[in-house]
Parts: C-alpha cells; structure tokens; sequence
C-alpha cells in the first residue's frame, strides 16, 4: 500500500513563520515607541528634561544617604 502524503507543513516553513512573526512583533513595538518618543520630543514632553518633582518612585534612590 502507498503512504498517504503529509498534511503537515515542513519544519523549516514553521520556524520561518515563527521567525517572520517574531520580526513582525519586535519590529512593531520598537516602531511604536520611537513614534511616541518622536512626537513627545515634537510637543517638548521630553521626560528626561521635564520639571524635577520630589515625588514618585522615579526619584527614589535604592542607596540611603546618611546625614
């Protein structure tokens, strides 16, 4: 008797896909966060040149000074 053909895709078409998707997701995120970045620079957000506050966890240092 004749083996019936594979229906299943070959290894390499799958870690293509998963590579493209990979390629696909990364490449979207780092494109979306240079377009936030690009228009908070436009409208003068920038974060790192923003107004110093003394509140948050973003001023707090894992280092305690002793006085």
């Amino acid at each position: 008797m004749k083996k019936p053909d594979d229906d299943e895709p070959k290894v390499w078409v799958t870690v293509l896909k998963l590579i493209a998707v990979a390629v696909v997701i990364i490449g979207g995120t780092g494109l979306a966060l240079w377009y936030v970045d690009q228009e908070q620079s436009k409208e003068g957000r920038d974060p790192a040149t923003s107004e110093k506050s003394d509140w948050g966890i973003s001023t707090d240092s894992p280092i305690h000074r002793l006085h």
